[in-house]
């Protein structure tokens, strides 16, 4: 027989879970999985579900580092840019003959480099991160375009398709290899205190700096983290596509940012899961879908990603607002007692 006080316990676990945003998406994305099976039953097809999680995959490896810079209150809108240029090039290398490994290692030494000239513009120069990353998402398509001459680059060598054609039990392995690595992230995030700390940072800056967390030099590792996380994606959408298109992954940025605000995070910083933004992905690819599949015309989607952002922030904004509003009045009520 369970005592009051475990029942209490366990009704307050139940009532905690249920108010966590992860719980509310998966929710929202079972729903919008039988309505749209219902309204089309191609939906609900393997081969859809598979075709999804193949592109969800390349982008899930730079929502990551999204999240982390989200948490820390920054973010960087050159990823987009930075996966063309990473992808033009990893397939040019391998058809110049450079061995895959070593093409890989490359490019993302590239990565690397471009995280590290946008911290440096922002953190020694005192550049506003949306200013500097806008500039360099520009010199960066300006680069690969300007080489390739805006044309097509394409690859069919085995070992290149393999990057994204493997598959375990059906399902393709670089998906399955993200799910893993998206839990130990979150993990580490909830429990490593450095991943910790960036909540800190985006909460704020100037306090953390003062308890002795070094703000520039963590900033520095995410903003590197991020670019060669996008050049990582690009070379897994160069497998996928067997090449690359110079002017792909155009408003990447904002599909990234916007699954990461339904997921949790705050644009001010301070707040956020890899979970969450994981499930805000998840969601937007099955909206995505759903619309391709109601023969929506493709090109309103962009739009209705500027209408989730705007309404998803507007919502956090008056939650906030109400909570701010309640903690006042416990203290009002406290003091008058």
């Amino acid at each position: 027989m369970q005592t009051p006080n475990k029942d209490i316990k366990r009704r307050g676990s139940i009532k905690n879970i249920v108010k966590q945003r992860e719980f509310l998406l998966v929710l929202i994305i079972i729903a919008f999985i039988i309505i749209l099976g219902s309204i089309n039953s191609a939906f609900l097809q393997t081969s859809n579900f598979i075709s999804m999680t193949r592109g969800f995959t390349i982008d899930g490896f730079v929502l990551i580092g999204m999240t982390f810079l989200l948490i820390s209150g920054v973010f960087d809108i050159s990823v987009g840019s930075n996966m063309a240029l990473s992808a033009y090039l990893f397939t040019m290398m391998c058809v110049a003959g450079v061995p895959l490994v070593p093409a890989m290692l490359l490019t993302l030494v590239l990565g690397a480099v471009i995280g590290l000239i946008n911290s440096l513009i922002i953190n020694k120069i005192n550049v506003n991160a949306f200013i500097a990353t806008l500039a360099m998402q520009t010199i960066l398509r300006g680069v690969v375009l300007a080489i390739s001459q805006g044309k097509p680059a394409r690859y069919t060598g085995d070992a290149f398709v393999a990057l994204m054609k493997g598959s375990v039990f059906g399902l393709p392995t670089m998906f399955l290899i993200f799910i893993v690595v998206i839990i130990l992230v979150d993990l580490v995030l909830r429990r490593i205190r450095f991943f910790r700390q960036l909540y800190f940072i985006g909460g704020n800056a100037v306090s953390a700096e003062l308890t002795g967390i070094s703000v520039k030099r963590t900033k520095t590792i995410f903003f590197v983290i991020i670019a060669m996380l996008a050049a990582f994606a690009g070379m897994l959408s160069a497998s996928r596509l067997q090449g690359c298109v110079p002017n792909a992954y155009a408003g990447l940025e904002m599909k990234l940012i916007v699954a990461c605000v339904i997921g949790g995070c705050a644009l001010s910083g301070g707040m956020g899961t890899m979970i969450g933004s994981a499930l805000g992905l998840i969601f937007l690819y099955i909206l995505d879908n759903g619309l391709i599949m109601l023969k929506v015309n493709i090109y309103w989607f962009e739009g209705v990603l500027g209408v989730f952002l705007i309404v998803v922030v507007l919502i956090n904004t008056l939650s906030a607002y109400a909570g701010d509003r309640r903690l006042k009045r416990q203290q009002a009520l406290k003091h008058s007692q």
